[in-house]
């Protein structure tokens, strides 16, 4: 028997739970506290849901609490959007980096708003390719790459781009 694997982007459930999760996680960053992480895995551990659903809960959980953990340990990182952006990243946590950079994207302008987007859709890029979605993430990296590589020297330090670019165009050199 073929063991089916979370997949957001083709179940419901699996969308519902990685939205649900990620969310609380997002509060959780910017209150400082894991309570709302803890107060979503208990909820969803309360549901009937699929294995596959909380095998990425614990997955989820664990790397969440090593981020909050880290964040906790050095408040100067969760000061700055782009460094936490940059550990979500590290911790291949890239829908949860995409809904952190989107947050800050709403209140930005002009040039920053532009760059905000093509980080948030290089973030995109990494969460179509750990779900197979070659096609998708080919689209999105080249939209990210066509406003990063003009404007490489407004993304701030902390987010290091360049090893993320050097990604993306490899995702555009092997579709």
């Amino acid at each position: 028997m073929m063991k089916i694997l979370f997949n957001p982007f083709e179940d419901r459930t699996d969308r519902d739970v990685r939205n649900f999760l990620g969310s609380a996680f997002i509060r959780a960053l910017h209150k400082g506290d894991h309570t709302p992480v803890a107060q979503a895995v208990s909820d969803l551990g309360r549901k009937k849901l699929p294995d596959r659903a909380h095998s990425y809960i614990k997955a989820r959980h664990e790397r969440y609490t090593a981020v909050l953990s880290q964040i906790s340990s050095n408040p100067l990182l969760g000061a700055d959007i782009y460094a936490t952006a940059c550990l979500l990243w590290d911790e291949a946590l890239f829908f949860e980096c995409h809904e952190w950079l989107e947050q800050n994207y709403r209140a930005a302008q002009g040039q920053e708003k532009k760059v905000l987007q093509a980080m948030i859709r290089t973030a995109g890029t990494f969460e179509l390719l750990a779900y197979n979605r070659k096609k998708a993430a080919v689209s999105v990296a080249a939209k990210a790459l066509a406003v990063l590589e003009p404007h490489l020297l407004q993304v701030p330090e902390s987010f290091d781009i360049h090893p993320k670019m050097a990604r993306l165009r490899a995702v555009m050199k092997d579709a």
